[in-house]
């Protein structure tokens, strides 16, 4: 299932399956796995639309019982965007100066096993060395910057003979998780629901 959606993912599905126990006719992993399956059985828009409430309620209910952890991502958070935002500026800055240019792509394809990923948590005098020499030899950086909320969340790819990849860290959360697998979620019963309809 790993290649439908996350296995974070996965492991809330078979929580909540067991859960609901026969609430339904069918589980959230089958039908999501298969909604063509199902194509025919009455009131499937309902049902699915029943079963995406279930999923979003047993993870608002799990996300309002974790306030300490919330606390400790927002500070990574607000750690996070100050040091992205005193990076892009350096960033911005040598690839001016060596005639770098600096791309916000939607994806590139390209064999990543030889990538080095530096993961950053402070900005000092060695890492601005560093992003100095990686600019300095880069064909081009790839901004893959991205937003959580109001903040930023660097991390830029400096193109070249092996690519370095420089990260801001984020410490793991599983209010994030739980976060990002609400919204994974959401998105599928979506295309199951609009792929029902389709063929129906």
């Amino acid at each position: 299932m790993a290649d439908l959606w996350s296995d974070y993912s996965d492991a809330l599905i078979a929580d909540i399956d067991a859960k609901l126990g026969s609430k339904y006719k069918m589980s959230i992993s089958d039908l999501l796995t298969d909604p063509s399956k199902y194509a025919g059985n009455d009131n499937i828009q309902t049902t699915i639309k029943n079963m995406r409430s279930d999923v979003d309620f047993y993870i608002d209910d799990r996300l309002a019982k974790m306030a300490d952890e919330r606390k400790l991502l927002e500070d990574s958070v607000f750690k996070a965007n100050s040091i992205t935002t005193q990076l892009a500026q350096n960033i911005s800055m040598q690839a001016k100066q060596y005639k770098v240019p600096v791309i916000k792509p939607v994806m590139i394809d390209r064999d990543d096993t030889d990538d080095v990923v530096i993961y950053v948590d402070a900005v000092d005098a060695p890492l601005l060395a560093l992003v100095d020499k990686l600019s300095s030899s880069a064909m081009f950086i790839a901004d893959y910057t991205y937003s959580y909320k109001q903040s930023k969340i660097g991390s830029w790819m400096f193109s070249g003979t092996g690519n370095r990849i420089l990260s801001v860290f984020l410490r793991p959360s599983d209010v994030l998780s739980l976060e990002n697998s609400k919204a994974e979620l959401d998105g599928i019963f979506d295309s199951a629901a609009a792929f029902i309809s389709k063929i129906s």
